[in-house]
């Protein structure tokens, strides 16, 4: 599963990008810190250091965040336009799903 590997420099990257949009993906979705904080499992206090840049967000909570905001139809396009949401996972997807159909015609 190489398409889940990233070099702690596009690690880097991504958090940075995500971190950079929170504020405007929020407004968008018209959640609250408190309720975002709710949904990804860190305190309000720790998701605004984070918004606020105060505080750099782990690896796992980028993985919430994206998945947060890619999965609300009000955000959905837009993290995909920052390049916030790595594409390698809609490969992994895509590839899945392929795999499945082709399981489904050949009765596997």
């Amino acid at each position: 599963m190489d398409y889940w590997r990233f070099s702690p420099e596009e690690k880097d990257i991504l958090i940075q990008r995500l971190t950079f949009a929170l504020p405007a993906l929020r407004g968008i979705t018209k959640a609250t810190q408190d309720e975002i904080a709710n949904a990804i499992g860190v305190s309000r206090q720790t998701y605004n250091a984070i918004e606020t840049q105060k505080r750099t967000m782990s690896w796992n909570t980028y993985i919430s965040l994206i998945l947060f905001f890619d999965y609300n139809p009000n955000s959905h396009i837009m993290i995909r336009q920052l390049e916030a949401f790595p594409t390698q996972l809609d490969e992994c997807w895509l590839l899945d799903e392929i795999a499945q159909d082709r399981n489904k015609l050949t009765g596997d």
